[in-house]
């Protein structure tokens, strides 16, 4: 790599992507190796198996009883899949109104290690009580002490 750390060759770029690809994949509780069965190995509840791009499988919950909602589910939870079958996370990219999702089986196994969503929520609560901050002061509630 050149000095400011940045690749210089193509293999350099490769590699690059590639740990890329492995730390997202890992992140977002994708599973590497050949296409797994539809059964979770932790619960037995089956999902939906579907390829990511970067070639790592994610079980993915069920469409049933309805879609989710997307705007409803957590930024870096939103799965969704083109039409070929492959499936992506929009990470924290805000859905369109009446977009709808999938969420990986991960996230809701009743076994499985699942992320801690409170960090999410106390973030936004942090920021929406900054930008209520900014309200001029007939716009913001009433016992607002601020």
């Amino acid at each position: 790599m050149g000095d400011t750390g940045t690749p210089q060759t193509a293999h350099e770029w490769a590699e690059l992507q590639q740990a890329v690809d492995y730390e997202q994949a890992r992140d977002d509780g994708a599973i590497p190796g050949p296409e797994p069965g539809p059964a979770c190995p932790d619960c037995g509840l089956a999902g939906d198996i579907h390829p990511t791009y970067y070639h790592w499988w994610i079980r993915l919950e069920p469409e049933d009883p309805e879609p989710l909602a997307a705007h409803t589910i957590p930024p870096r939870q939103r799965w969704y899949l083109d039409p070929d079958g492959t499936a992506w996370n929009s990470q924290d990219d805000e859905p369109h109104p009446q977009q709808t999702c999938r969420i990986s089986h991960s996230l809701v196994c009743p076994r499985a290690d699942r992320p801690d969503l409170a960090q999410w929520l106390t973030a936004r609560t942090a920021a929406n009580e900054a930008r209520a901050a900014l309200l001029p002061p007939p716009l913001r509630m009433q016992g607002d002490a601020a």
